[in-house]
């Protein structure tokens, strides 16, 4: 069901019983005036004939019956029934009147001085009235009919209303819940509208301060959000195809140079070792990327356990003067240490290898001297490592660097993919941590601050 119709539905039913409720208080106030009225017509009545039959010696039966007949306030089968202190009857007015009095009910009258009764359609008063000499029980009775007929016209009245109303509150709760929920039709159309091609195109915002159009604007953020996902995807792509064909065009233009001619076995072996070379270059940007789609992996869990941050360091500076003979990697501490367990945090020991690898190679790759400068210090919560190098960057492209595949200029004739940072940043926040680069002194500052629990800021 739509949410236009569950609308009209609900607005309908509430106040189709709001309007009940009301018509029955209506009906219900109407029913007991009229009750009350026919009651108090009744009671008078019975009081007047037994105020003139007891205190006007000039009347008596006859006459009182006379009187009776004569006026012209008759209810429908009126009947008044007067009884003596014996519970003899010695007047009636309608002999012929469809109710009965028994002895009960005239005990009960001269006990409660007045009392009601109902009997079918009947409706029965009887009140004591006495003076002096006597004490009779006067009976009144007669039908309701136009008490009747009128609840019964107000009756079908309501009815009537009540069925109008609740289609005139359908039919208006239809419009205005159409009108209402216009602006989310305009909303459904403009998005079917949106593809791939158009993701930069943005909903319009009617209202910015109802409900809707709050809606509407986090749907702009977050087509925001999709379109910043496009762009990076695009721009991951096409590095990716650019730093991949680099190599693969190296490899075949040194395999097309030397099928040229016949070569020497030097010349060959020459060949051979620069296409591993280069072979060798293109596994490590497949490496680095797989680890970059690894990490950046939301669904993918890691395994934390304790780890020793020095030990990881040193292993990480181990590994990379292995593979470049020319680079100097030194170690301090800022702090002194109290107890080994300040050196200990929860960690992945091969990814936190891996950022320093490539903060070391970093550092090593851009410094003047070939060297980077590792500095510990301990915090209350955290342990701070900072890798420095000689050589600043540009003010503008310290915000760009952790960006992939991002290398400044000056940076063209040294080898590299601009994928290591990108990827150190992903494994340091997946770590609870925080990195940020700045340069200072003719140096450049990478300041890693890593708690000692996950999830310890």
């Amino acid at each position: 069901m739509q949410i236009r119709a569950k609308l009209t539905l609900q607005f309908t039913l509430l106040v189709s019983v709001i309007v009940l409720a009301i018509f029955i208080v209506i009906y219900g106030l109407r029913y007991n005036y009229v009750k009350e009225e026919f009651y108090n017509r009744l009671t008078q009545k019975a009081s007047t004939s037994a105020k003139l039959l007891v205190t006007i010696n000039e009347v008596n039966y006859k006459l009182l019956k006379k009187i009776n007949q004569t006026n012209n306030d008759v209810l429908y089968r009126e009947n008044l029934i007067i009884y003596d202190y014996e519970n003899l009857k010695v007047y009636s007015s309608n002999d012929t009147s469809g109710f009965k009095i028994s002895s009960e009910m005239l005990n009960q009258v001269r006990k409660e001085r007045v009392s009601r009764f109902t009997q079918g359609d009947f409706k029965i008063v009887g009140i004591l009235y006495r003076d002096r000499f006597n004490r009779v029980v006067t009976i009144a009775g007669a039908v309701d009919l136009s008490g009747e007929r009128d609840l019964k016209n107000l009756q079908n009245t309501m009815f009537g209303l009540f069925f109008i109303v609740i289609a005139v509150v359908a039919v208006t709760g239809w419009y205005f819940s159409v009108r209402a929920l216009s602006p989310i039709s305009e909303v459904i159309k403009q998005v079917k509208t949106i593809y791939p091609q158009n993701v930069n195109q943005r909903l319009t915002i009617q209202n910015p301060k109802d409900e809707i159009g709050q809606l509407t604007a986090t749907f702009n953020e977050l087509l925001e959000r999709i379109s910043e996902v496009f762009r990076l995807q695009n721009l991951f792509v096409s590095n990716v195809s650019h730093e991949m064909k680099n190599p693969l065009m190296k490899i075949g233009s040194q395999i097309d140079v030397t099928l040229l001619k016949s070569r020497s076995e030097e010349q060959y072996l020459a060949t051979l070792q620069s296409v591993r070379q280069d072979i060798r270059e293109l596994g490590q940007l497949s490496n680095t990327l797989l680890e970059l789609a690894k990490v950046s992996d939301l669904n993918h869990s890691l395994m934390y356990d304790e780890v020793r941050l020095d030990e990881i360091i040193w292993e990480a500076g181990d590994l990379l003067l292995q593979a470049e003979k020319d680079y100097q990697v030194q170690v301090n501490f800022t702090s002194e240490i109290d107890e080994d367990s300040e050196l200990v945090i929860q960690g992945n020991a091969q990814l936190l290898k891996t950022a320093f690898v490539n903060l070391m190679e970093n550092g090593c790759k851009f410094s003047e001297n070939h060297t980077v400068r590792v500095s510990i210090r301990f915090l209350e919560k955290q342990i701070e490592v900072q890798f420095e190098n000689k050589g600043a960057m540009a003010q503008k492209e310290i915000a760009l660097v952790f960006e992939p595949f991002y290398r400044s200029q000056n940076t063209a004739s040294i080898k590299g993919y601009g994928v290591g940072l990108s990827l150190v940043n992903r494994i340091v926040k997946l770590h609870g941590g925080n990195i940020n680069a700045h340069c200072s002194d003719n140096s450049t500052f990478f300041t890693l601050l890593l708690p000692y629990s996950v999830g310890i800021k």
